[in-house]
């Protein structure tokens, strides 16, 4: 879907394209039309379990941790990969990033990444992706 980007016109897809093929996440679903504006980039994506447990197991030994505590390190850590997102973004891009949930039988976590030009502000970038968070399950 093409999106307005500040002064330019952005391509949901050829956005996606480089994600998958760049990093570690995959995309679930393209959100952007789904986000009912026409100058925001939103996609639904999961990461990897592996991904996750082999960036943690450098800092701590996973059966030491709980599983709340479990599910704080893959929150924390996707939410910190997914920002990587920003290497394939046009410079004036904003990102706003939401894990929703952990899924042990997919073995990932999922998130909401909602992207837009700086000119719209992180509120209102927040309150969109609250909105986003909505149509996920």
């Amino acid at each position: 879907m093409y999106v307005a980007f500040g002064n330019k016109i952005v391509d949901s897809t050829e956005i996606k394209e480089k994600i998958e093929a760049n990093t570690e996440m995959k995309i679930i679903k393209d959100m952007t039309k789904g986000s009912k504006r026409e100058d925001i980039i939103a996609y639904n994506i999961s990461i990897d379990l592996d991904v996750l447990n082999d960036e943690i197991k450098d800092t701590c030994n996973l059966d030491d941790l709980t599983e709340d505590e479990l599910f704080e390190e893959y929150v924390a850590l996707g939410e910190e990969l997914a920002i990587e997102i920003e290497d394939y973004l046009p410079e004036e891009a904003i990102i706003e990033i939401r894990t929703y949930k952990w899924e042990p039988s997919d073995n990932d976590i999922k998130l909401v990444v909602a992207i837009a030009h700086d000119e719209l502000g992180e509120v209102k970038l927040r309150d969109i992706i609250k909105r986003l968070l909505t149509q996920v399950n």
